[in-house]
């Protein structure tokens, strides 16, 4: 294995050449950061496409510079004010689509990993959801490797014969910190553990909900003889503790988020098998799971039933994710359902449950495919209830400050 410079790994990188990044805490920050000196240095024209980037984003001047382009399916971060600004153009991809859209049309991936083993392989640690597939169809793979990078099992690592660069890392190891749950959010979380029944598979998103309810199922997931899968974080270590203890492991997890802590407990862990997208977003490889409950959460559902994940006031600030999947999955799994879970109100006290979305909102699951919506209010179950139905479930579930108003417009139609 021969090390090379950040800088010297893109010298042959031509303008109009296509780069994707691994994502989240396998975001490649140092080849990032070389990416955009390169960009701007030689005029640019590199695009680069890329999901949930950890970290500081230091290309983000290449980017404002108009030396490189940044198609993004998961808008986060420093990112979210540089779509705002007009800089970056958002690809509303379901996970696996970015093996099928993206990946095909990539000349170099950058990926980060860890040092090879005795066999030469190298492990991609927390992100397993397309890492693997991008080196295995990028014409060029340059990879920064960092020693801190977890060795996990499953489909989490590549063979130093597909790597073509190699770069050391610089800097400290992409971390991502949870949102804070207050207690609305563990009032929330307390309401959906009461729905979830035993021997079900839950699938937990991203938000300080989830992160709220994993520590209540650790208590139940021995008696109720629970599975996980999905996405591990800090706060879901107990839970894989308890799932795993109980006799139902490993948990099958796409991506690991979190700081050292969960990188150090992942470590050469059974308890955790990481997948990809391939496979663990695929809604028939799912549907055979029994009882798969699946819970995310969004910005806002309207009366109807019509969820807004990805975007408030017009803003895109996040993506489709996989939560369209693990749905789908869920709906075919034999008794499975699909479970939304919010804070009733935002920080600035608008209600969540909303009369109808705002025209520059875009609609990430449908009405249709949605079985419960959970607030700290109580639990509204739309599966098989007729519009009016729905819609007066769901007033009943807004904070009381704005349930007459929504009650008015839940009374009309049928």
């Amino acid at each position: 294995m021969d090390w090379t410079s950040a800088e010297a790994a893109f010298a042959d990188v031509p303008p109009g050449a296509r780069l994707v990044a691994g994502n989240c805490c396998g975001t490649p920050e140092t080849l990032l950061r070389a990416l955009g000196a390169h960009a701007e240095r030689t005029g640019g024209g590199q695009v680069l496409y890329a999901g949930l980037l950890l970290g500081d984003w230091p290309f983000a001047p290449a980017i404002r510079s108009g030396a490189l382009t940044l198609r993004c399916w998961h808008v986060y971060g420093p990112g979210r004010r540089l779509w705002r600004d007009g800089f970056v153009e958002y690809l509303p991809l379901r996970l696996p689509d970015v093996a099928r859209t993206v990946l095909g049309e990539i000349d170099v991936a950058l990926v980060r990993v860890g040092p090879p083993d005795a066999d030469g392989w190298c492990s991609l640690g927390p992100s397993a959801s397309f890492a693997a597939d991008a080196v295995a169809a990028a014409r060029l793979v340059i990879a920064e490797v960092a020693d801190e990078v977890p060795r996990t099992h499953g489909d989490a690592r590549v063979h130093v014969s597909r790597i073509d660069r190699f770069v050391r890392a610089e800097g400290p190891a992409p971390a991502y910190t949870p949102p804070a749950h207050d207690p609305v959010s563990v009032e929330v979380a307390r309401r959906v553990a009461g729905i979830i029944p035993p021997e079900s598979t839950v699938q937990l998103g991203i938000g300080a909900i989830t992160e709220a309810l994993a520590p209540l199922l650790a208590e139940t997931a021995r008696a109720a003889s629970l599975r996980v899968l999905g996405m591990v974080s800090e706060s879901m270590i107990p839970l894989v503790d308890a799932v795993t203890e109980a006799g139902h492991g490993p948990v099958q997890a796409v991506e690991l988020l979190g700081g050292p802590a969960l990188m150090a407990y992942a470590d050469g862990n059974p308890a955790i098998e990481m997948r990809s997208s391939r496979v663990l977003h695929d809604p028939v490889w799912l549907s055979r799971t029994l009882r798969l409950v699946s819970i995310n959460s969004a910005v806002a559902v309207d009366l109807s039933g019509q969820v807004v994940a990805e975007t408030a006031g017009g803003s895109v600030l996040a993506g489709v994710g996989g939560s369209a999947d693990f749905f789908e999955g869920a709906h075919l799994s034999p008794g499975g359902f699909r479970v939304i879970a919010l804070r009733s109100t935002t920080r600035r006290g608008d209600s969540t449950i909303v009369a109808e979305h705002g025209r520059d909102d875009l609609v990430s699951i449908p009405h249709h495919s949605v079985d419960a919506v959970v607030t700290e209010h109580g639990v509204a179950w739309l599966r098989g209830r007729t519009r009016r139905e729905r819609r007066a479930a769901l007033a009943e579930i807004a904070a009381p400050e704005h349930r007459e108003k929504l009650r008015a417009r839940a009374g009309t139609g049928s």
